[in-house]
């Protein structure tokens, strides 16, 4: 499945005696991931969820090629990537809103400790599975530098969380970052074998600068988070700047499965 440039938030239907509703969900157990510095703890499964492993592989495609004087002048990368699984309960970020704090220090810093504290804060309200964070730069062919890492990652999901919400800043810029919101990886009672995701850039709302160093002026007030376009003038962007595949490698519907569990069986 392909998801092309677009705010992906959508709503789980559900039929029930004719009628179509909002699939709501409450896991029996308050359980969560907890991310350190891209290691993974295990978490617990709500009973009677299915859980599954993705494997997300990044494709930053920004380079003088694909965005022609549109590419930092050094060390072009996308930033530490963060995020979390959740429900239809909760959304992170949306464009026409104002950014969270967590989102402002992800978009004008590339640091994403104050968002992943955010999806902490929702799992405990059983919003969300919980975080999932990598901290290192995922950069494209042209940067070598020191802190880029691995463009494939995994995490665990489960069928009572089914939307993935990832973000990282476009680095170095005063606020411009790509992202996921709310994209479904379970649908119908069953996991999606294979998602792209296209990734276009958005504007965070709260630096004025047309610049590629971080900082610049804030604005005052905050403006909401806006889709960078030809029109908007940006020096980045509009052109897309890679892809996220969201791979499924592993998936289960029995009680309580962990990650080790899960790593421990050929696959």
């Amino acid at each position: 499945m392909h998801y092309p440039y677009e705010n992906h938030i959508r709503e789980l239907p559900l039929k029930e005696n004719g009628k179509t509703m909002t699939k709501k969900t409450a896991p029996n157990v308050c359980s969560f991931l907890l991310v350190v510095f891209g290691v993974v703890l295990p978490g617990v499964a709500p009973a009677e969820a299915d859980t599954a492993i993705y494997n997300l592989t990044i494709d930053n495609t920004w380079s003088e090629v694909t965005h022609p004087g549109r590419v930092a002048p050094t060390d072009a990368h996308f930033s530490w990537l963060g995020g979390g699984t959740h429900s239809d309960q909760v959304s992170f970020w949306n464009v026409g809103e104002l950014a969270s704090p967590g989102m402002v220090e992800m978009a004008e810093t590339g640091v994403i400790n104050k968002f992943v504290g955010e999806v902490s804060v929702e799992s405990l309200k059983r919003n969300a599975f919980g975080p999932v964070a990598w901290r290192h730069w995922f950069c494209p062919v042209a940067t070598t530098n020191k802190s880029c890492g691995e463009l494939s990652v995994e995490f665990e999901m489960d069928s009572a969380f089914p939307l993935v919400t990832l973000v990282t800043m476009l680095g170095p810029s005063p606020d411009w970052f790509v992202g996921t919101n709310g994209l479904p990886l379970y649908e119908e009672g069953a996991w999606l074998q294979e998602v792209v995701f296209d990734l276009y850039p958005y504007d965070g709302g709260t630096r004025s600068a047309n610049q590629w160093p971080l900082g610049g002026p804030r604005n005052d007030p905050a403006e909401a988070i806006s889709v960078i376009t030809e029109e908007s003038g940006h020096l980045v962007g509009p052109a897309k700047m890679g892809t996220m595949t969201f791979t499924l490698i592993w998936k289960t519907a029995v009680e309580s499965s962990t990650w080790a569990e899960a790593k421990a069986i050929p696959r």
